[in-house]
């Protein structure tokens, strides 16, 4: 027992411990309060000041916005005044930070230097919240109420400044004298007062509650203080109190336990005099006893664990015999699982050869295995080995023990492989097939006397179950065996009966016995007509030169296994070609063949004559078993049979088969419709044999299915003697209705009388399915099941008929997905089609039933609504979007898509399926180009404008080649030196009919149809040939700038064609400039990158046109390869005039410079805009006030004018 007395004082310390710490913790969170609450009241101190402040800057800010305004008449200024008081009176939301300096900050463009806050909330409210006193307060609104009668005066000065008057001059300086004479400054001074008083009192209140504070905090910083010094004086009388009661250290005591709970009682606890009823002392005691109960314990736990493997061995082994599928395999599993489970240290099993007296090991796992597949050990009186285990096991047939091998080991390298390896006890149990011993298992454990009583039992019960295994393998051979030879006779059997020729049958049964017998290779040969020599008929597996060398030659006494099996008429097995007396003659033959082995039976006929010979041949020397000699005897009686049949029969065997294995059913019958005869169709599709059927009607078959007029006409036919054809659904053995086509014929005697009724029923079901799938297919679209297009213009033809005949309206919805191919491209075409399913299952839910929805392909359905006019259409293109829209859970993915609809009437938009669609299609892309997820109605606008685009495709088509299209050049001036430095390459296109067609028009229709390649490339080559015709005329300084459509930058072949038509014009690269925008440039700025870097390694500079129109990204400005922005006529235009517009060139030329770049200014018309660019420095120009673009002749003489 631990003391009582120690326990106790332990007890009171601690509870006093616990009490000097929640009296420590009370305290001490009353110091902390009180210190935050010095916190708070400086905190309110400083947001007073703030206040304070606020309220003096923002008098301030007023009396500046009032002078600044009535000084310059900047309405801004007038504005910002209004602004301040509007934040101040809770008008607007005030700004962040707003106490501190902020209208200093706000320059002439009007600039926040800080964000909304969000929040309105007047001065008053404000005062309010901060939670001063009533007085405060009171001083506050007094300076706010002073500030707002000062603001009443600065008003007077606006509207006197702002008056209509003869002498605004005067008005003004009236004004500005109000602002700044002594009233003014009076009323200034009277919210300056206030605010100082607010400071003040506000100063005096918060430091007589801080000093509160303090005081408090002190106070209770002591108490803490002097509560500590008694709290460690009770905790170190607890320590002591708790050291002696313990007796130990705790950390001696958890080590004490963590071995005890480890169950490790290496090593006893020592206990100190007078400490035996500490808790070290018990602990001691505990280990003591569970130390005895250990050691019990461990001794039946080494038992229980030794049963328990070999349980799980025979469980495993059970389990191995269920699996496996041959010997092989559960002998080593065996092995294997005793191994692994039991703690073995090696076993293997062998097979008995009772002839020679051996048993030879076939499976072993473990130590040692290998040593044991190079045994072959002899049990023979006398042998080395005689006396070991598994030699007396497979003698006597009886399990035999050795519990110390190596005492008992008697040859020397088993006995060393045995001390090697720790093999110390031995067991052999015999394993039995069909009452015989038919192999041993042999067991090696590493410790002496392992195998005792209770695993002898569980071994001895293994080999039982080995045993029983082997017989089980033995009967499944068997049956395996038969169900070859019932699978071959039922083969050869539907072989012979079958239609095919007597070489394929040939053929057939080799390839069908190659696939039986593993590793065979078959032949068939036939005796010749003359009785004597050999005819090699069916040997695909054999070398063509062993089929060639013993064709034709003559059978006898020892010509090979078929020569003389023909000849005596009598088997020949041939185990071993190679030491045969019947293949001495042609052992290289057979050498060179492969052949190693042959078994041959001679074919007999049914009258005892040799037909011929069937062998099988092997590539190893090998013995037949039973079933291998069952298999060749049955081979050659099925072979003799079909032969036979193919001889005799030849005639009837053509009608048979056009009858027996017709595929249709076959049926004759009296005149009194009793059957006589059937086929084997009916057979096998009824379950019933002819003797079955014989003398009943063909009634047997009927469905019910079948109109009963289809019978009565039949039955008409038929007593006219005529013959009938018609559809019968009928039912067979498995129980399915069929639907056949029946052709009825009447036969005749000679005499012309009808004897019998021949009927042949072919079975046109999946014919029928298939039709109805192809027609199903021809009209309704295999994703989602709506109808197509075919199906679509049959109901149309239909509809528009109608609505002619009633003088009805109908409207036809052309609908298109939105985006739909990025979910193919990012998800998946599985993901698309899976979305497209559900789409068309809501619109077959959301439609009328008269209505029709058709995909027409990828993602554009049609909806034709019958009866629906504009209105109507309307409200379903509505329904629809919403339809669209709402989510789609396609599995783990949760997407969202729009549509564009398009939507034309009959009559007014078309009177026929193929201009209603053609409307709507051009009204749906008119849904695409005003934002998508909407519907537009088609209008004749939109028919012009298309009228006009297909015009323009057809017409580009053949610009190129008629020659429609004119290169101009625009000269490039430098503005340091004002020489032509270059040209710019512009397209024109004269149409004959069409006139002069606008680049803004065609160009974009030539990138949409892709014939920009092709007029982008022309336009290079003949700009760059142009450049140098005129460097060869003596202006060899002449650059070219030729602009790059989307579609030819984006063009791998791009850097490669530049430098083909450098090379043929035999032009520098260096002078020939690419021009793209900057939107062309971000569309994919890695690759942009990419081409850049390749033009720019080629010698070919590039600059960026429209700059400053588009989206500019400086980041990726630096990484381009250009050399050249130009800056955009739109902002040269009004450079005289817009401020705006000079400070974006005077940036764009300035940002060029800093990054290293040149400058171009286009569209230059006056000299007021020459002017501004010279004195910004721009590098060069260009524009009308220079020169229009010029043909070739105007750009000479040009240059001729500048000379």
């Amino acid at each position: 027992m631990i003391s009582t007395h120690q326990l106790l004082r332990f007890t009171r310390s601690f509870w006093l411990a616990l009490a000097m710490l929640a009296v420590f913790f009370v305290a001490f969170a009353f110091y902390v309060q009180s210190e935050k609450e010095v916190d708070r009241r400086n905190d309110q101190r400083l947001k007073s000041y703030s206040l304070a402040a606020e309220l003096r800057q923002s008098s301030d800010d007023l009396t500046r916005m009032a002078r600044t305004y009535i000084t310059t008449g900047d309405s801004s200024y007038k504005d910002y005044y209004k602004e301040i008081l509007a934040i101040r009176d809770g008008l607007v939301a005030r700004p962040v930070d707003y106490h501190e300096i902020y209208w200093d900050l706000v320059l002439s463009d009007n600039k926040r230097p800080r964000p909304s806050s969000g929040e309105k909330i007047s001065f008053l409210d404000m005062m309010r919240r901060i939670g001063i006193t009533t007085d405060e307060f009171a001083k506050l609104a007094e300076a706010k109420m002073n500030s707002d009668a000062l603001a009443l005066i600065e008003q007077t000065a606006f509207e006197l400044y702002e008056a209509k008057s003869d002498k605004p001059e005067l008005s003004r300086q009236k004004a500005i004298a109000m602002l700044t004479d002594d009233a003014y400054r009076a009323a200034k001074a009277k919210i300056m007062l206030p605010i100082a008083d607010f400071q003040r009192m506000m100063e005096e209140r918060t430091n007589e509650h801080v000093l509160r504070g303090q005081n408090a905090a002190t106070q209770l910083r002591v108490l803490c203080v002097l509560v500590t010094a008694i709290l460690v004086l009770v905790l170190w009388r607890s320590y002591q109190s708790l050291q002696f009661t313990l007796g130990a250290p705790v950390s001696d005591l958890r080590n004490h336990l963590l071995k005890l709970g480890r169950a490790d009682f290496s090593e006893s606890i020592q206990v100190p005099k007078g400490l035996e009823k500490s808790v070290l002392g018990l602990l001691s005691l505990a280990q003591i006893e569970l130390a005895r109960g250990d050691a019990i314990r461990r001794s039946v736990e080494i038992r229980n664990q030794r049963l328990t493997q070999f349980y799980n061995v025979l469980s495993q082994c059970n389990q191995a015999i269920v699996r496996s599928h041959s010997e092989s395999e559960l002998f080593q599993q065996i092995c294997r699982d005793t191994v692994q489970y039991a703690g073995i240290q090696m076993t293997w099993i062998a097979v008995v050869d009772h002839e020679n007296s051996t048993i030879t090991p076939v499976a072993a796992d473990g130590i040692g295995s290998d040593f044991l597949f190079d045994q072959t050990i002899s049990f023979k009186e006398g042998s080395e080995l005689a006396s070991d285990t598994p030699a007396l096991a497979a003698k006597d047939g009886r399990a035999h023990w050795c519990q110390d091998y190596l005492a008992s080991i008697g040859p020397r390298d088993w006995h060393a492989q045995a001390e090697k390896l720790s093999w110390r006890a031995a067991a052999s149990i015999p394993l039995f097939k069909n009452g015989v011993v038919y192999g041993v298992i042999s067991l090696y454990s590493a410790g002496v006397n392992s195998f005792d009583e209770e695993i002898r039992t569980l071994l001895a019960e293994l080999a039982m179950d080995l045993s029983f295994a082997l017989n089980r393998f033995e009967l499944e051979a068997g049956r395996q065996r038969s169900r070859r030879m019932e699978v071959l006779r039922s083969f050869m059997l539907e072989c012979i009966n079958s239609s095919m020729s007597l070489d394929l049958f040939f053929h057939e049964v080799i390839k069908h016995l190659e696939g039986v017998i593993s590793g065979s290779q078959c032949s068939i040969l036939l005796l010749d007509k003359d009785g004597v020599h050999i005819q090699t008929d069916a040997t695909p597996s054999l070398s063509e030169n062993f089929s060639r060398a013993i064709n034709g030659l003559p059978i006898g006494p020892g010509v090979g296994s078929c020569g003389h099996a023909m000849h005596s008429g009598t088997r020949v097995i041939v185990e071993d070609i190679a030491n045969h007396p019947y293949w001495e003659n042609y052992k290289q033959l057979a050498h060179d063949a492969g052949l190693a082995s042959c078994w041959s039976e001679p074919i007999r006929s049914s009258n005892n004559r040799i037909l011929g010979a069937f062998a099988i041949y092997h590539t190893v020397p090998t013995k037949p078993d039973s079933g291998h000699l069952a298999l060749l005897e049955m081979a050659a009686h099925f072979l003799a049979i079909a032969i036979e049949k193919n001889q005799t029969e030849s005639n009837l065997r053509k009608l048979s088969q056009a009858v027996e294995q017709s595929p249709n059913v076959i049926i004759i019958t009296d005149i009194d419709a009793k059957i006589e005869y059937v086929n084997s169709a009916f057979v096998q599709k009824t379950g019933q044999t002819l003797a079955d059927v014989i003398g009943q009607r063909p009634s047997i078959l009927q469905s019910g299915k079948t109109p009963l007029f289809t019978y009565e006409e039949m039955w008409d036919s038929l007593r006219r003697g005529e013959n009938w054809q018609g559809e019968l659904v009928n039912r067979y053995v498995d129980g399915k209705e069929y639907l056949e086509l029946a052709h009825i014929s009447p036969v005749r005697d000679v005499d012309g009388k009808i004897t019998h009724f021949l009927s042949v029923q072919e079975d046109i079901t999946d014919k029928k399915r298939t039709e109805e799938r192809i027609q199903y297919l021809a009209h309704y679209d295999v994703l989602t099941g709506l109808p197509n297009r075919v199906l679509l213009e049959e109901r149309a033809r239909f509809a528009v008929a109608n609505a002619k005949r009633t003088h009805s309206q109908l409207s036809l919805i052309f609908f298109d997905l939105d985006h739909f191919k990025n979910i193919n491209d990012s998800l998946g075409h599985s993901t698309g089609d899976a979305l497209l399913v559900e789409l068309a299952q809501r619109l077959k839910d959301s439609l009328r039933e008269g209505d029709t929805i058709s995909r027409l392909g990828g993602d554009e359905f049609i909806l034709l609504l019958t009866g629906t006019d504009e209105h109507g259409a309307e409200r379903v293109a509505e329904k629809l979007l919403q339809t669209v829209n709402h989510p789609y859970q396609i599995g783990q993915y949760e997407l969202n898509i729009s549509a564009s609809i398009g939507i034309a009437v009959y009559p007014e938009d078309g009177e026929d399926l193929e201009t209603l669609l053609r409307n709507a299609d051009t009204a749906m892309y008119r849904a695409k180009q005003d934002g998508r997820n909407i519907f537009r109605f088609f209008t004749q606008e939109m028919q012009a404008r298309s009228g006009r685009h297909l015009e323009l495709v057809n017409a580009l088509r053949y610009a190129l080649e008629r020659n429609q299209f004119q290169v101009v050049y625009q000269p490039q001036i430098a503005l340091d030196t004002g020489n032509v430095i270059g040209t710019e390459a512009l397209l024109r296109w004269a149409h004959p009919e069409l006139g002069n067609v606008s680049p803004v028009e065609f160009i974009p229709v030539a990138e949409e149809t892709g014939m920009i390649i092709n007029i982008g490339e022309w336009v290079l080559r003949t700009a760059i040939e142009q450049t140098k015709q005129w460097h060869d005329m003596g202006w060899k300084n002449l650059g070219i700038a030729v602009n790059l459509s989307a579609i030819q930058f984006r063009h791998s072949d791009l850097p490669v064609t530049v430098t083909q038509i450098l090379k043929q014009a035999n032009l520098e690269p260096e002078f020939l400039e690419l021009e793209l925008t900057e939107g062309v440039a971000m569309i994919d700025p890695p690759g942009a990158i990419a081409i850049m870097n390749d033009l720019h390694e080629r010698g070919v500079r590039m600059s960026i046109d429209d700059f400053g129109t588009g989206y500019s990204s400086l980041s990726y400005l630096k990484k381009f390869k250009v050399y050249k922005l130009k800056i955009d006529q739109s902002f040269v235009r009004d450079i005289s005039s817009d401020p705006e517009d000079k400070a974006i060139v005077s940036a764009v030329i300035s940002m060029a410079q800093s990054l290293g770049l040149q400058t171009i200014a286009e569209g230059v018309e006056t000299e007021e805009q020459l002017n501004f660019l010279r004195e910004q420095q721009c590098d060069e120009v260009q524009g009308y006030y220079f020169a229009r673009p010029l043909n070739t002749a105007q750009f000479e003489a040009f240059m001729r004018d500048r000379e």
